[in-house]
């Protein structure tokens, strides 16, 4: 079946057509995947928006189908552009593409039960965490660790419209965070892993 061309965008790339689009996450309010597809359908890839920026995560890309990769989710770099896309950023993404020589080997994605059991929080002291991590149960407090140097992490559900929000505090200052950052639930333990580097880093700079 040939690929629909309403309501998609056209990139020649390498004498090739590519057709993309911007679709909404089925679960998530805050999240937009640009979708690739080659016009004879031998490359499909899913790239999440507006993940440059975002220094919690290492940003990736969704392999569905190709000639070069085996489908699955890869680490992205370098780091592009993607808050808006254009042709130009696309074709950054196709040019990752066409430099892979077939060696690298997808992420290893195992659904954590609880996402929080194996993080290891260095030097913070756990305050609260839920004891009973379900998606079906989700709460706006579900984990906090205190750092010296007045640093608080925070984290717990706030809605499809934001996700999980990770929250980094000083001072108590919970109206102006030091950082902070809105996740799905598969890069929650990433996002909270890197919120632990930061806090540690700061701490250790200030001596």
């Amino acid at each position: 079946m040939a690929v629909s061309h309403k309501g998609k965008r056209k990139i020649i790339y390498k004498d090739k057509l590519y057709l993309w689009y911007i679709i909404p996450d089925d679960d998530y309010d805050f999240l937009f995947y640009l979708k690739i597809i080659s016009d004879d359908q031998t490359l499909y890839l899913s790239y999440e928006t507006d993940q440059a920026n975002n220094l919690f995560i290492q940003p990736k890309i969704g392999i569905v189908k190709s000639e070069k990769l085996k489908s699955g989710r890869y680490k992205f770099s370098p780091r592009i552009q993607d808050k808006i896309f254009s042709n130009y950023n696309v074709r950054l993404i196709l040019d990752w593409h066409d430099s892979q020589d077939g060696s690298a080997i997808p992420e290893v994605f195992k659904m954590p039960k609880n996402p929080f059991e194996h993080i290891d929080f260095k030097s913070g002291t756990i305050v609260y965490i839920v004891k009973y991590f379900s998606r079906s149960n989700l709460k706006s407090d579900m984990l906090e660790v205190s750092y010296s140097q007045n640093y608080l992490l925070i984290a717990g559900w706030h809605g499809s419209e934001r996700g999980y929000h990770i929250t980094i505090i000083k001072n108590n200052d919970d109206k102006n965070p030091v950082t902070e950052t809105h996740q799905s639930f598969f890069e929650l333990e990433e996002a909270i892993t890197s919120a632990v580097t930061m806090i540690e880093n700061w701490i250790n700079e200030k001596g």
